[in-house]
């Protein structure tokens, strides 16, 4: 009976090992994309660049990125590679083709277009990744002023595997409120409306070669139209409500300069009709601290101080807003913050009449900006020590 027990145990054992191996064989057998760069050829096909987990990890030996300098070249945990073809997905195939690998999507942190390529249109582009089964449709999409490749082939420092660096400062760049996060599904959904103007994340190398993340791209339909810049960005989330952390410097009334931290803000849009014109009355409620300040004043003794700098914070947040709105109506004369809609969902007989002539209405809409912040605590002590 025991030798029969020790036999059934081996084969277990040998069973499990076997799929073990065969798993391991499986995935030597994927390449596995971590992040995507489309550019556009001279000869108007697609040039795809991708970043590729390495089979095996080696601690010493991983892919070399670029050289900063006299610099040891960094380390890398991907390969890069480009490839062209008349679709996306002909690249796709020429590179699976080229490696013996079949290309696996699923894992792709970020896709980066190039200005040229957004610029002709992405539609195409946006197709091809909702029709996939393995690229996800909340991937997120940004547009970068150079070469989608350069993009892809720049490295990070502080990771070796770059997609993964880019996808967590694009998390806290959309956190702080100077990128908006926007995946295949949101640009198709705002490409599906007939009044909204779809945007996107901004991607760039600055001049020591350093990835920055922040601004936005505003399109026309599926074009290109132009960006916005961070207190741009960041005043068109205030108004849609996706600021969830941020940092403020004011100037006091005994000009002092004082950093406030936001911890906590929403926002609220109401369209009304005023004379059978749309209204829209946004308003925006913040939370925070006092994170330092200069100066003379005493928040703990003087509570009225507290006040006025509730006020100069509102306003410098009001100012941000204006700003975004003023880019939006006048220069791009695109609705980025989806008015239309929510005018549309709140009066849909009379929305019937303006959705012909959105475009001329919205440059002109009248929009009420109301903004209502709170400091909470002014810090762990009163008067500045300096």
């Amino acid at each position: 009976m025991k030798k029969l027990t020790v036999f059934f145990i081996v084969i277990l054992i040998m069973s499990f090992t076997a799929g073990c191996f065969g798993a391991n064989n499986e995935i030597e057998k994927l390449g596995i994309v971590v992040a995507m760069g489309i550019d556009i050829t001279p000869d108007s096909k697609y040039s795809v660049s991708l970043q590729i987990l390495k089979a095996q990890k080696k601690p010493s030996s991983g892919g070399m990125g670029r050289r900063k300098g006299g610099k040891q070249e960094i380390p890398t945990d991907v390969d890069f590679f480009t490839v062209s073809g008349d679709t996306i997905y002909d690249a796709l195939g020429h590179l699976s083709t080229e490696l013996g690998k079949k290309l696996h999507l699923a894992h792709i942190d970020f896709v980066v277009i190039s200005e040229k390529a957004a610029k002709s249109g992405v539609a195409s582009i946006i197709d091809a990744g909702l029709r996939s089964h393995q690229l996800r449709d909340n991937t997120p999409i940004l547009v970068t002023k150079d070469k989608a490749a350069k993009i892809i082939y720049a490295t990070t420092p502080e990771d070796p595997n770059p997609a993964s660096a880019i996808k967590n400062i694009l998390d806290l760049q959309s956190r702080y409120g100077y990128s908006p996060i926007v995946s295949y599904l949101d640009f198709s959904n705002s490409l599906s409306s007939k009044t909204v103007s779809p945007v996107a994340g901004v991607i760039n190398l600055d001049a020591d070669g350093v990835l920055k993340v922040a601004g936005t791209a505003v399109f026309n339909k599926d074009k290109l139209i132009g960006y916005m810049d961070e207190k741009e960005t960041r005043g068109m989330q205030w108004l849609k409500g996706r600021v969830k952390d941020a940092s403020i410097v004011i100037r006091s009334p005994d000009k002092g300069k004082i950093t406030l931290r936001v911890t906590n803000a929403s926002s609220k849009i109401k369209p009304i009709l005023s004379n059978h014109k749309p209204v829209m009355q946004v308003t925006i409620k913040t939370e925070g601290y006092i994170r330092d300040m200069e100066g003379s004043l005493d928040p703990m003794k003087e509570p009225d101080i507290i006040k006025k700098l509730d006020e100069i914070e509102s306003e410098a947040i009001k100012q941000e807003i204006d700003q975004a709105l003023y880019t939006a109506q006048k220069k791009f004369k695109a609705d980025i913050f989806e008015f239309g809609e929510i005018i549309h969902r709140e009066y849909p007989e009379e929305w019937k009449s303006m959705e012909p002539n959105w475009n001329e209405i919205f440059p002109d809409l009248a929009i009420e900006i109301t903004v209502d912040s709170h400091i909470r605590r002014p810090g762990m002590i009163s008067k500045p020590l300096y």
